[in-house]
């Protein structure tokens, strides 16, 4: 019995003896505050890809058709997702007309890569910073599909264990599983208080709003055959939570054209703009041209 009490003495012991080195150490809350912020992720997929990768939120996504030849087309797709800071991104080119090298020096000219794989497919690594963000990009070739994953992280913060998830879920099959994703414009993030802060003009940051993902909006049939041009002109704002809020119509065009700037506007994605060492919202101008060539 007596050998049995000491043993548990021992143990509690070894156990509370250990809190205080956890508790004066900042670096074990940052790792265990860090997994816990990216532990809720979800795997996606989109039908006709062979990708599949985990995200924090459902992601924006756009699909269009590029002119690459006379009478040739291909398949582009992009894919952006926001959450704490970073902009997760998957764009995909269909292998017509663009080859990787062309791909990866059109995006990265002049750039060192180095190394990486995932799901035993081999790719390039790409990182550079400004006095903003961190942009890491990977690059891979399958038989069918050229795929940029991208993340853009603000140096506001750390944002190394949701940006290391990214990359490490990447996966290649050719039925791949995951939550499918269909183009619209995805989750918006929201205000983490349930309430908007206050919104400040872009002459008021101490760094302004980067634009990661601002995909353009495409001409309804009625437009083109009816031959309208001209610009739709939105006023909105860059939230602190990442979403594209209060949008209005500053000039508009008939024909669904004004309707499909504002569903391009709600696919964008970016890191907030800056203020007092803080996230904050910001009033932004956006301008979709519509030409007919």
């Amino acid at each position: 019995m007596k050998d049995r009490n000491l043993l548990v003495i021992l143990i509690l012991l070894g156990l509370f003896g250990a809190l205080p080195a956890v508790r004066g150490n900042p670096a074990v809350f940052d790792k265990i505050e860090a997994e816990t912020a990216t532990a809720e992720w979800e795997r996606y997929k989109v039908d006709g890809e062979e990708f599949s990768v985990l995200l924090p939120v459902t992601p924006a996504m756009d699909t269009t058709s590029v002119s690459y030849a006379l009478d040739k087309r291909r398949r582009e797709r992009g894919l952006a997702a926001y959450a704490d800071g970073v902009v997760y991104g998957v764009d995909t080119y269909e292998k017509k007309g663009i080859s990787f090298d062309q791909l990866v020096n059109r995006i990265v000219s002049g750039q060192k890569p180095e190394a990486v794989s995932a799901g035993g497919i081999q790719g390039r690594r790409f990182q550079t910073e400004d006095e903003r963000s961190v942009w890491a990009r990977q690059f891979f070739e399958t038989s069918k599909t050229l795929y940029m994953f991208s993340a853009v992280a603000s140096k506001l913060g750390d944002h190394s264990a949701g940006v290391s998830k990214f990359f490490s879920s990447i996966r290649f099959s050719n039925n791949p599983d995951g939550l499918n994703v269909i183009d619209g414009p995805g989750e918006q993030p929201t205000h983490a208080s349930g309430a908007p802060d206050s919104t400040f003009r872009s002459t008021e940051m101490t760094v302004r709003a980067t634009v990661v993902s601002k995909p353009e909006p495409s001409y309804t049939e009625r437009a083109r055959q009816n031959q309208v041009t001209g610009t739709v002109v939105l006023r909105g704002v860059f939230s602190s939570s990442g979403s594209v809020d209060n949008i209005t119509v500053l000039r508009d065009l008939p024909d669904g054209l004004t309707e499909k700037a504002i569903m391009s506007a709600r696919k964008i994605r970016f890191i907030p703009a800056i203020k007092d060492g803080r996230f904050v919202s910001m009033w932004i101008q956006l301008e979709y041209n519509f030409n007919l060539y």
